[in-house]
């Protein structure tokens, strides 16, 4: 029986966003206060190891948690699920629409690209999830986004991953990594409650509780300046750059693996 998923547009949930930026090794980037300078308020989590060139900040932005992270050689801003709430979309945990989560983080990263460091090179990375009823229907809508390849729904431990490269329109003459990985999870959520014995108070027992499984495909994407460049990037093309990648990850969300 066809799935009632074939031949409609996906139905995406973002579950998570980043945005990477590669600097030189000769750029020390400074963390401390960032976070709170670009989103108006102070974090919730602060994490710092001078010793190694380490520092995160991190905090709840419209109800999903920002996160920034500095270690050597690069900075990265991530926008992940609220893993502390008890709501979900499909039964899986997202940040919203990818178009509207998109939108949220370029409003927010945009704040900082016109001060952010010299860079060597960026990345914006984007996971996507479809809730499906199996993982037969979750091959099937596989089918419909990669027409390069022959799907069996009926097989298993499907993983397809390619790198389509795209002229920029930003930078002449500089071809940017449209990677991508295609497969379907499983999802499953777990919740681990603790009861204290009044009389073995030191020896709390621990039992973990398994909520319902649930399928999705998943896509894995990849936008990035090519590695082979060591040189600076131009500062005034960071941010159309970026712009770029948001444009070319919503492409392939809407239609799938396509040169």
């Amino acid at each position: 029986m066809p799935s009632s998923l074939e031949n409609q547009k996906p139905k995406w949930l973002a579950e998570s966003l980043r945005l990477t930026v590669f600097v030189p090794p000769y750029v020390q980037p400074q963390g401390e206060g960032l976070w709170g300078e670009i989103i108006g308020t102070a974090p919730e989590n602060k994490m710092a190891k001078p010793s190694r060139g380490e520092f995160v900040e991190a905090g709840l932005v419209l109800g999903n948690t920002l996160t920034l992270s500095i270690q050597p050689g690069r900075i990265d801003w991530i926008l992940s699920p609220n893993l502390s709430s008890e709501e979900d979309l499909d039964g899986v945990k997202s940040i919203g629409k990818p178009e509207e989560a998109a939108k949220s983080f370029s409003e927010i990263v945009s704040k900082w690209l016109p001060d952010c460091p010299s860079s060597v090179r960026l990345a914006y990375g984007v996971v996507l999830l479809e809730r499906v009823e199996s993982r037969e229907e979750g091959y099937l809508r596989l089918r419909d986004l990669i027409r390069s390849v022959q799907i069996d729904p009926k097989s298993e431990d499907f993983f397809y991953q390619i790198n389509r490269p795209r002229e920029s329109t930003s930078v002449e003459g500089m071809r940017l990594n449209r990677l991508s990985r295609w497969s379907v999870a499983s999802y499953q959520p777990v919740r681990f409650s603790f009861t204290i014995q009044q009389n073995q108070p030191a020896h709390p027992s621990m039992y973990a509780h398994s909520g319902v499984q649930t399928m999705a495909c998943r896509a894995e994407l990849d936008l990035s300046t090519p590695a082979t460049t060591l040189v600076e990037l131009p500062h005034d093309k960071v941010k159309p750059i970026c712009s770029e990648f948001v444009d070319l990850a919503l492409e392939i969300a809407l239609r799938g693996d396509l040169p």
